[in-house]
């Protein structure tokens, strides 16, 4: 009895020194994982994540600096598209324009179409302007714009277009016959003027002629226009 009990004692001993020795460590028991876990590790493990780059490799792999110039700062941020710069258009040199079937309004205003152009340089001599005094009065105004009507005698006219500009100025300087219409009105006494047209005007009032004279000229360009 006591020899079978020694043997079962020494079998059980014998089964457990190799359950024993034929067990995992603890360390290696990994806890079982469900499908969706499974799944995903399988696809991360499919697609690689982009290395980063640290803004000192971004700095050295765009620095595309020449020798002996300096280097821009570092750029953080996203890149910005510059729109290109629209080309200038180019500035229209100075010019003349040709008006045709000018109507002289008064000494020093002129009308085509719709447009009036006054003269530049001079002061407008108004149609109702009056000189001299009591019975030796006498309109100059309508003499001034009868004179300049004589002159152009209905001409096409050209007035300036400075550099840069699209269209006419007003006041303008224009021209007939190539001479300028302003520097006439100055220099016949026609219209008071300072600046370039200065000296004309002041030659023509030491002279006495046109608003300047002492009296009413003896021609009568307003009276030879009206029967013209």
């Amino acid at each position: 009895m006591i020899r079978a009990i020694s043997l079962a004692l020494l079998c059980a001993a014998s089964f457990a020194a190799v359950y024993f020795a034929m067990a995992p460590d603890a360390d290696e028991i990994v806890a079982p994982q469900s499908t969706e876990a499974v799944a995903s590790a399988g696809r991360e493990a499919q697609v690689p994540s982009a290395p980063k780059l640290e803004p000192e490799t971004v700095a050295a792999i765009r620095n595309v600096t020449p020798e002996n110039f300096t280097a821009a700062p570092p750029v953080s941020g996203p890149l910005v598209r510059v729109e290109p710069p629209k080309p200038e258009k180019p500035a229209q040199p100075a010019r003349l324009e040709r008006l045709y079937n000018p109507v002289v309004v008064s000494a020093g205003a002129i009308k085509v179409g719709d447009d009036e152009v006054r003269l530049a340089g001079i002061a407008v001599t108004e149609p109702d302007k009056s000189c001299g005094e009591g019975a030796s009065a006498w309109p100059c105004g309508r003499l001034a714009r009868a004179a300049l009507r004589s002159f152009i005698r209905g001409r096409a006219i050209e007035c300036e277009i400075p550099a840069g500009a699209d269209a006419i100025p007003n006041p303008a300087r224009c021209l007939v016959g190539g001479e300028d219409i302003s520097a006439w009105l100055a220099a016949q006494g026609w219209a008071e003027a300072d600046g370039a047209y200065g000296d004309d005007a002041k030659a023509a009032r030491d002279e006495k002629l046109g608003l300047f004279a002492e009296s009413r000229p003896d021609a009568q360009p307003d009276e030879l226009a009206a029967r013209r």
